[in-house]
């Protein structure tokens, strides 16, 4: 078969087998709903983007609508970077669901990193860790059902792997167009940890790079980076009102109290419209404690091995092998992609929080690295013993495996991640159970011929701060049932009298067992 030896007919084919095994499974699923706070913010800047919007005008009411992870002022917006927004706001327009998106990252993950590892190792060993990803990308892996991302900005690492790739063998203006792709797609990402990783990639074929140096290639580039640049600080302006400031920390000044770097010291507590958000951002919230059940030399711990921690187990495990059984080393390349992660794993550790798809820029040489050690692996022997191929074996078929048997044990009730971390991390039992729920009602109440306006009322401020039911859309106006939470009843009026037309229920939830309750809301009651 010559065209499993071309890079690209050999990553259309891989990327087209896997996209149909995931629609597959997507028709005995169903779409996913979001269920983390993050998601709902990133699905507001893919409905901000599908609206022809950068950003949102402030709501008279903004306070009513102010949840985690968003802005409301200046503008209301998505306090993310724009690149998994984008991805989603494509799925929403062309295909009808921002899922659909999802999807399109997970197919643009495989495709770069197929191309990329033909720049750098032999086809089968392209194709073989390409088809390790694509299981790695399972159902049940949370960049492939859920909305908030890590395959968009492991194409940015991949993008930029293969032009440096290209680059050593002939510097071409395709090449240096294909980095400047890439440096955006990780700005627009994962802007801190891309930008490690690229600054890292440079550096050590510095001298590779700087030998074989073509003028085209950064003419290539150059104009692209300037575009992207201008629009990036215009879509700040947009959001924030000021082009370098960028909304994740106009965010971080407006809500938080634990910095962005775990040794810098914790920030002032605002003040807030509502309990609710303290609850979740202030000194006594979820995310100021989420380190205090570590001390002394357990917290530095947690804190050295943490990123270490969200690496994949099943690439973990093969990555962990490779050190036990060090026969590449002796490859040039493999030593510079084990500094690449080296230093970003230790980038990722000086942040305060870590997940899976922080690491993602550093995958594409995660698969670079795992390729070139199979290459050498697979070559040892014993005597007449093949000792290589048991060892590769050993090293990338169980992991993945594994990894994907939870699918048929829990493909009935599998319409979620078990991200079991994050749920224990915002408090709420079922993390997953009351999005379905939610979804459930929005469904019933808008095929009601009235528009509804459901204001939400928690048992307490603290109760399941992950279970955050008021988010909305763009246009909150305009849709058919709107969340707003409960302020008291002095300031619920001004929300009744600026929706006179619409049906005002009161949702309230059972503390124990977090059933929820809609009711007519009490408006004689002030």
């Amino acid at each position: 078969m010559n065209w499993l030896t071309k890079p690209l007919p050999a990553s259309l084919i891989l990327v087209l087998v896997w996209t149909v095994w995931r629609l597959a499974f997507l028709l005995h699923t169903g779409l996913p709903q979001p269920g983390i706070h993050d998601e709902f913010s990133y699905l507001l800047g893919a409905d901000t983007f599908a609206h022809g919007r950068l950003a949102n005008p402030l709501h008279p009411l903004a306070g009513f609508f102010e949840s985690a992870q968003e802005l409301v002022r200046p503008t209301y917006a998505s306090k993310y970077p724009p690149g998994q927004a984008m991805f989603l706001a494509l799925g929403q327009v062309v295909l009808g669901a921002p899922f659909y998106g999802v999807l399109i990252g997970n197919a643009l993950m495989l495709f770069t990193f197929c191309t990329m590892l033909f720049a750098w190792v032999p086809p089968r060993w392209a194709l073989a860790v390409t088809v390790l990803f694509g299981l790695v990308l399972s159902p049940g892996m949370y960049w492939t059902s859920s909305y908030w991302g890590g395959s968009a900005a492991a194409s940015g690492g991949a993008l930029v792997l293969l032009a440096i790739g290209v680059c050593r063998k002939r510097q071409t203006p395709l090449a240096g167009a294909v980095f400047a792709i890439g440096v955006l797609l990780l700005f627009w990402t994962r802007p801190y940890e891309g930008g490690v990783s690229t600054l890292m990639m440079l550096v050590v074929f510095a001298r590779e790079l700087w030998q074989n140096r073509r003028v085209g290639v950064v003419m290539a580039a150059l104009p692209i980076l300037a575009v992207g640049v201008a629009w990036s600080c215009y879509d700040n302006y947009a959001v924030t009102g000021n082009p370098f400031l960028l909304p994740h920390l106009l965010h971080q000044r407006q809500y938080d109290v634990e910095p962005i770097f775990w040794f810098q010291p914790p920030r002032p507590q605002p003040t807030y419209s509502h309990p609710r958000l303290a609850a979740m951002h202030g000194i006594n919230g979820q995310e100021a404690n989420h380190e205090k059940t570590w001390t002394g030399w357990q917290l530095y711990a947690h804190r050295l091995i943490g990123p270490l921690g969200v690496l994949r187990w099943d690439l973990g495990s093969a990555i962990v092998l490779m050190l036990l059984a060090p026969l590449a080393w002796s490859d040039p390349v493999f030593r510079k992609m084990a500094l690449v992660a080296g230093v970003f794993l230790l980038a990722v550790g000086a942040e305060t929080f870590h997940f899976e798809h922080y690491t993602a820029p550093v995958w594409a040489a995660l698969a670079l690295m795992i390729a070139i050690w199979a290459q050498r692996a697979w070559d040892l022997r014993l005597r007449k013993f093949h000792v290589g191929a048991v060892l590769v074996l050993f090293a990338l078929v169980p992991p993945v495996m594994l990894a994907n048997a939870s699918i048929a044990v829990l493909s009935p009730m599998l319409r979620r991640p078990l991200t079991l971390l994050v749920g224990d991390t915002l408090n709420s039992p079922n993390l997953y159970e009351w999005s379905r729920q939610r979804s459930a009602l929005i469904d019933r109440l808008s095929a009601l011929d009235r528009p509804q306006l459901m204001i939400v009322r928690y048992p307490s401020p603290d109760w399941r701060v992950g279970e955050e039911w008021v988010y909305n859309s763009a246009d909150i106006d305009g849709q058919r049932v709107i969340f707003a939470h409960d302020l008291g009843g002095e300031k619920d009026r001004a929300l009744l009298d600026y929706y006179p037309d619409r049906a005002a229920q009161l949702l309230t939830f059972d503390p124990v067992s977090g059933k929820a309750e809609v009711q007519p809301y009490p408006r004689g009651k002030f």
